[in-house]
């Protein structure tokens, strides 16, 4: 493969590239997290694409979804879910954190398997996951009735693939990967659902820097963007 300079990634490169089902790796800032994601579009996530996942990013793998998806699933944050339970389990009240140390609320929400999958975490299992979620989440923009039932025939849970639901203002409210990466799929017209996981660093245990995500993403010539990248384009609407 011919190799590219990613330094300054280009966004209509990245967005060429995250429809052909390649990775883009996004920062998301400084003042922030201070991380790395690889993130490809849900709905064409293959085994090798979760292999390449969990052996070269290395962190959680998680399922982004637009906020209307997760309106349309009926699934609630984590945190709600935990302070609604916390009525029986007053330990739960205990365990909450609503801020987290980097600022904003939890983006986590429940855990899933398709039903057709064995253990769930295997690379074809969620693999088959998380494609089958991403077909629900075009069936849910394009207007797809009682999806609850839907949902809850074809997944269980707790499972092995870890949904994160958008905040309700999107970028405007939180510039989280999660954010970074819905709107990567919208400008890209693919359906709101991108599988997203940390890179980390094997040698300082830490988050992989920005420096050497940059030369992974020349290595491999995958693309790479910074979170302020997306959101100035979508403040500047007409220059998209």
């Amino acid at each position: 493969m011919e190799q590219v300079d990613v330094s300054t990634c280009d966004l209509a490169f990245a967005l060429k590239e995250f429809r052909g089902g390649r990775f883009v790796l996004i920062y998301d800032s400084m003042g922030r997290e201070n991380e790395v994601d690889m993130v490809v579009a849900a709905e064409l996530v293959s085994p090798e694409h979760v292999k390449v996942l969990r052996r070269d990013a290395g962190g959680l793998l998680c399922v982004a979804l637009g906020c209307e998806v997760g309106e349309k699933l009926g699934i609630a944050s984590m945190r709600d879910i935990l302070l609604l339970a916390a009525h029986q389990y007053p330990v739960l009240k205990l365990l909450d954190e609503e801020n987290a140390p980097y600022g904003g609320k939890s983006a986590f929400s429940i855990t899933i398997n398709h039903r057709r999958t064995f253990t769930g975490v295997t690379d074809r299992d969620r693999a088959l996951t998380i494609t089958e979620l991403a077909k629900l989440s075009r069936t849910a923009v394009d207007g797809g009735e009682d999806l609850q039932r839907v949902f809850a025939t074809e997944f269980k849970a707790p499972g092995h693939v870890n949904l994160l639901l958008e905040s309700q203002g999107s970028l405007a409210e939180r510039r989280g990967h999660t954010e970074l990466s819905i709107y990567l799929c919208r400008l890209a017209g693919m359906a709101p659902a991108a599988a997203i996981c940390e890179m980390l660093d094997g040698k300082t245990h830490n988050a992989l820097s920005v420096e050497d995500a940059r030369r992974y993403a020349r290595t491999h010539s995958i693309p790479l963007l910074e979170g302020q990248q997306l959101v100035r384009n979508l403040q500047q609407p007409s220059k998209r």
